[in-house]
């Protein structure tokens, strides 16, 4: 969970917690008891929805790990094969066999 959003439901949560202990005088603000349980499933909703994202992140980074190690495989395979064919072949025929590059 970032910082920021931890410290907004902190604040949040300390703030409904004080406003449900003195009732009475917050409604005598204007703050009812809907709004503070409109402010509590807030700051709930937040924090499920943040969660969500941290899993999304952990799984984002899985994947990206994955694939960098996919593409270091394919490259090692492609880099067998292609210094096969400059082996054993002349550099103007190389690209019958797909490898485009030069020496």
């Amino acid at each position: 969970m970032s910082v920021t959003i931890l410290t907004e439901i902190d604040k949040a949560d300390v703030l409904i917690s004080g406003l449900r202990k003195h009732l009475d005088e917050a409604k005598e603000l204007g703050i009812t008891t809907d709004a503070i349980n409109r402010l509590d499933e807030a700051a709930k909703a937040l924090k499920q929805k943040d969660e969500e994202l941290e899993n999304l992140r952990r799984q984002t980074t899985i994947k990206g790990r994955e694939n960098r190690d996919l593409l270091a495989n394919l490259k090692n395979q492609m880099l067998g094969m292609r210094k096969a064919v400059k082996s054993r072949y002349p550099q103007y025929e190389w690209i019958k066999y797909g490898v485009q590059d030069k020496r």
